[in-house]
């Protein structure tokens, strides 16, 4: 609108009182001429009171095609002068790990390894353990913690999605005023003109309708590397999610394999305490015929208490697990379903060939972080986009209707402004640089957790590596104790059946080879609980996709332990 800061201009009174309106209408023929086709004039036939003019918002006139001309100029010279202030854009010094550092550590394996699948836990062949951990994914604690940060992502990925788009706003507002005055005059001493008062009342009433449009350009990328920020938090989110899933889903197949592990002992033992208490039978019933020396039965009697303590010590272990089971899942012990003992089944899980190069994919935490650096990287397009002037377009149009005071009519005014906004950043104390430097850090330092993470993963992975290396050699060396307390059994049989052995000899003999059964199931459980947290740390069967490097930002030097 034309007008010296946005007031309305008041042209030749016309007939029609209270009307505002597009008009040339009473102008002059040199007047005509000097308008321009391009431009808005708005007339106010009647007279341009201060409460209207101190109510009008500042609108800009509408520009015209010269006018675009003159205004572009000096946008594309900021542009140009922005340009000059933004910081070039290098790679941070630290470097990105690629291989996990497992060069060098071998294990001897007949059958190539391979990497776990997705449902590993199903390959034990146990209804239970597949009830537990469906069960568990559904409800538990650990579970929904991961999910609520999955969904504020999601709503944050959408918030900034939202920031692109044009925002539409429409407000209505009405103000009324009212005026009374009260007037005494004294006695004139004439007739006629004796004291008294006189009142005046006056009210005024105004109304206001606007519609705002307003759309910020995202010419330098800034909205978009926001957006790609939040996608990248949101995939970091999911993997989060996914890594919260492998380690319940480890942490239950562990309790109950523990639970297991502790059936089987509880069995041997009971075994044990059978033959303990019957040698001790025999020695009661030799030491009363005054055969038998009575220091032998204080013996027995006592080990006999002894497997009753580790028994004892070993059904809390097993009700130990039970809890935790319960804590993992999320439910009571009286909510937990009863478990019915099985046999230890075999695992055969060994390190892939290929673990150094894949194991970065193959873990979902290490993959999280590694999408924290993208989102750090994005956020260093975000601080460097604010050197650049920020580009928008608004209009407005509106409708204000007046009841001015003393007039006793209505005034209507309509009102449309549109055109762009061009802010530019000139003095700003070093903010912006701070904001860009900040940005830069923070992506160092999610470079230096994320390399941290691959040496934490890969020391997880060497460690359970070398731990069931070991196992397994003292299982081959258990295997052959084993197979001599089986050959001794048999021949303590032999000797008690032709009659020329005490028929303790016979029972110790059965204690011998129970014992080290324990030793085995011992040495099972630990192969079995090392093999399921090798599990874990290879992935739990989860594959994802490892974003490409991006060379603006990060070196192409890359630190690898590999050959």
């Amino acid at each position: 609108m034309e007008g010296t800061k946005g007031s309305l201009n008041t042209g030749p009174r016309d007939t029609r009182d209270g009307q505002a309106y597009i008009s040339s209408a009473g102008l002059s023929g040199a007047e005509k001429a000097g308008l321009s086709p391009y431009k808005v004039y708005v007339y106010y036939h009647g007279a341009c009171l201060p409460s209207i003019e101190s109510m009008m918002p500042q609108f800009p006139a509408v520009l015209s095609h010269r006018t675009f001309a003159r205004f572009f100029a000096p946008m594309v010279m900021c542009v140009l002068l922005s340009a000059c202030g933004a910081p070039t854009m290098k790679p941070v010094e630290l470097a990105l790990r690629e291989h996990a550092p497992l060069a060098g550590l071998t294990h001897d394996q007949d059958i190539p390894g391979r990497w776990p699948d997705a449902r590993w836990w199903q390959g034990f062949n146990d209804p239970q353990l597949n009830a537990l951990i469906e069960r568990a994914m559904a409800s538990a604690p650990s579970l929904d913690s991961a999910r609520a940060r999955f969904e504020i992502a999601s709503r944050q990925l959408k918030g900034r999605q939202a920031d692109t788009r044009a925002q539409l706003e429409g407000s209505a507002r009405a103000n009324q005023s009212y005026s009374h005055t009260d007037l005494e005059y004294p006695a004139l001493g004439l007739p006629g003109f004796g004291a008294g008062s006189t009142g005046n009342s006056q009210r005024s009433n105004v109304g206001l309708a606007t519609l705002s449009f307003d759309w910020g350009l995202d010419w330098w990328g800034k909205k978009r590397a926001a957006i790609e920020a939040a996608l990248d938090q949101r995939h970091a989110a999911r993997l989060e999610q996914a890594a919260a899933a492998n380690a319940l889903q480890a942490g239950i197949t562990r309790a109950y394999m523990d639970w297991q592990l502790r059936q089987a002992q509880l069995s041997q033992l009971d075994m044990l305490l059978d033959a303990a208490r019957e040698s001790v039978r025999i020695t009661t019933l030799r030491v009363d015929r005054d055969i038998e020396n009575p220091a032998r039965l204080d013996q027995g009697r006592e080990q006999v208490a002894n497997l009753e303590q580790q028994r004892a010590r070993i059904d809390g272990a097993a009700h130990q697990d039970l809890v935790q089971l319960a804590a993992l899942m999320g439910v009571s012990l009286d909510q937990l379903d009863d478990l019915t003992p099985k046999p230890l089944p075999p695992l055969d899980t060994t390190l892939p060939d290929e673990a150094g190069l894949e194991l970065i994919a193959r873990r979902p935490d290490i993959m999280a972080s590694r999408w924290q650096v993208e989102a750090r990287m994005r956020g260093i397009d975000q601080a460097r986009a604010d050197y650049y002037p920020n580009v928008s377009l608004s209009a407005l149009a509106g409708f204000l209707r007046l009841h001015p005071l003393g007039t006793g009519r209505n005034e209507d005014v309509s009102l449309a402004s549109f055109g762009p906004a061009v802010t530019l950043p000139i003095f700003e104390g070093g903010r912006l640089d701070a904001r860009y430097n900040a940005s830069r850090a923070q992506l160092e330092s999610a470079i230096a957790d994320y390399n941290q993470r691959v040496v934490d993963a890969a020391q997880d992975v060497a460690r359970q590596s070398v731990a069931m290396t070991r196992l397994e050699n003292q299982l081959e060396a258990q295997s052959q104790a084993l197979k001599s307390y089986q050959h001794r059994l048999e021949l303590a049989r032999e000797r008690d059946a032709r009659g020329v052995e005490d028929p303790r000899a016979l029972i110790e003999a059965q204690q011998g080879l129970i014992r080290e059964r324990m030793n085995r199931l011992a040495l099972d459980g630990e192969l079995l609980d090392t093999r399921i947290q090798l599990i874990h740390a290879l992935g739990g069967g989860y594959h994802g996709r490892v974003p490409e490097r991006d060379t603006r930002y990060l070196t192409t030097d890359t630190v690898t332990d590999e050959p």
